[in-house]
């Protein structure tokens, strides 16, 4: 299980010298995943026991959207090095789901995975933070990111902890659980800050405002996260609260840019509606869409229309599907973990529940559909619904013989 823990571990860390880069073929997170499904299968032997994989509409949805980005790429996407292609991202994704849904069978390994995940988000906020302490004084509105990728796709990974830090810090039964929720808390806000996300703050304000709405203490836990969030994006120059009031000149380019490729992509769909334009083949040929006065060679900066545009109106439908079942699964886990009196499932659920919608917002200005950590999040919704029943059956087993 160790090997799966160090998975998750470096899941924010893409571009890493060392995990981000390639050995042959293929990068050493690769070469980790694949050692994570040689244990999975070592695991469902010893168990002898075959998961539930497909239980779960989201998980079923996810196969069919895999076979079309599949067909996708092999008829129409544009040919190059398999390695760096959108089809064994996807590939990754469907193996991440099966080692997923095989190995976290039980209360303890789902606890391990959230404690790993919140604390591997934080170490790579000390990135960020060092990257920013060194340049932002060479470089006007600096904004970091170079190790996970992206601000903009780093502030993902930070939206689906973010929530779940929040709630184990404040509701932990072990102190040493509950600060180091507080410390990755605070250090991952702080390098959210520094990455100065505008869609990844409003992704933010989502998440933490569901979160705080179906607390008990709705008063107390919105003022602590806006006493988290507020003081520093108003003080700093660079920040997303700053950014939205005060757009710069590049911000304002930027905005541009997005509208200009969002009506490209709209108008691929329009013209493709069905099969779209082929997996991967968004940014090659986006100028054909565009006016001529204003070409703009990006790719879509909204994970929604970019799905939609390469893999046509199905697959966008599927994806939302992929999103919304992963939602409620983990709301009814959440309700049965309350009747059954299991928290820390009910925690566990609330907080991925809280930061799945904030990506939903957040992805819808970035193509953040690649994100590790966004899947694994759909994949843990996947496993839940089986482990709040192991652990009803368990603890009413336990009162019984008592």
């Amino acid at each position: 299980m160790i090997l799966f823990y160090f998975l998750v571990w470096i899941m924010p860390l893409s571009e890493h010298h060392i995990w981000g880069s390639s050995v042959g073929d293929l990068t050493v997170f690769k070469y980790v995943g694949a050692a994570c499904a040689v244990y999975a299968l070592i695991h469902l032997a010893a168990n002898g026991l075959v998961p539930a994989y497909f239980r779960t509409w989201q998980a079923r949805l996810f196969v069919v959207f895999y076979l079309i980005a599949t067909v996708s790429y092999f008829t129409m996407g544009l040919k190059g090095t398999l390695e760096l292609s959108p089809f064994l991202s996807y590939s990754s994704f469907l193996l991440l789901l099966l080692i997923t849904v095989t190995v976290v069978d039980s209360v303890n390994r789902l606890r391990w995975v959230m404690l790993v995940a919140i604390g591997s988000v934080a170490f790579a906020s000390l990135y960020l933070i060092r990257e920013w302490q060194q340049y932002h004084n060479v470089y006007a509105d600096f904004r970091p990111g170079w190790v996970v990728g992206d601000s903009n796709y780093f502030t993902i990974s930070a939206l689906l902890t973010v929530p779940a830090a929040f709630y184990l810090m404040l509701g932990a039964k072990r102190f040493w659980e509950r600060c180091f929720c507080a410390c990755s808390l605070v250090v991952t806000l702080l390098a959210v800050t520094f990455g100065a996300s505008r869609g990844g703050f409003l992704g933010l304000a989502t998440a933490f405002l569901f979160l705080v709405w179906h607390s008990r203490e709705r008063l107390r836990n919105l003022v602590l996260a806006g006493a988290l969030v507020l003081p520093l994006s108003f003080i700093l120059p660079v920040s997303p609260v700053n950014r939205l009031l005060h757009p710069s000149h590049g911000d304002i380019e930027a905005e541009d840019s997005r509208t200009v490729t969002w009506r490209a992509g709209l108008q691929m769909m329009e013209t493709h509606p069905i099969t779209g334009i082929g997996l991967g083949n968004f940014k090659p040929f986006v100028r054909e869409y565009e006016p001529a006065d204003t070409p703009v060679d990006h790719i879509a900066h909204n994970a929604y229309i970019e799905i939609g545009a390469e893999m046509g109106l199905p697959a966008l439908f599927i994806f939302l599907g992929i999103l919304s079942f992963s939602f409620l699964t983990l709301g009814r886990v959440r309700s049965r973990a309350t009747l059954a009196r299991l928290p820390s499932i009910w925690q566990t659920a609330l907080g991925l529940q809280a930061g799945l919608l904030g990506s939903a917002v957040a992805i819808f200005f970035v193509s953040g559909q690649y994100q590790k950590l966004f899947w694994l999040t759909v994949f843990l919704s996947v496993c839940m619904p089986g482990i709040v029943q192991q652990s009803h059956t368990l603890k009413s087993n336990a009162r019984f013989q008592s």
